[in-house]
């Protein structure tokens, strides 16, 4: 049995759905603060808000993507690199958490310096301002 097959047919899609997850939540909740920032302008509110959504797709799936090399340990013969599978259930639970509670990670601090940028966004000023 290959469990390195096993460990990729599970976090693969277990990433592709945290990234789907929280990108959807966070498009859908940064709009609010979006609409206020921008005073109410929709087109730029609705075209940053997809920028940041596209954003964080790719930052979390590139991210998942560099780490899914799932591998237990190589060693060296010869001057070779020899690379050794994982060889069995609990190596693969463990290598699997491992790898999703890294991934878990980087997505909640993508999540926070995402609200973090929308709370240092500056109200634009208006434009027009009355002195007399």
């Amino acid at each position: 049995m290959n469990y390195n097959i096993i460990a990729y047919s599970i976090y693969i899609p277990a990433t592709i759905f945290l990234s789907i997850w929280i990108a959807k939540s966070l498009h859908k909740n940064t709009k609010a603060f979006l609409i206020e920032k921008f005073n109410n302008h929709e087109a730029l509110t609705t075209s940053t808000n997809n920028l940041i959504q596209t954003g964080f797709y790719l930052i979390a799936l590139g991210f998942s993507f560099m780490r899914m090399h799932v591998k237990h340990f190589a060693h060296t013969h010869n001057d070779k690199v020899y690379w050794e599978q994982l060889i069995s259930g609990q190596e693969t639970i463990e290598q699997l958490a491992s790898k999703l509670g890294v991934f878990t990670l980087v997505l909640g601090l993508l999540l926070f310096l995402n609200f973090f940028i929308m709370l240092i966004i500056q109200k634009p000023k208006n434009q027009y301002t009355i002195t007399e």
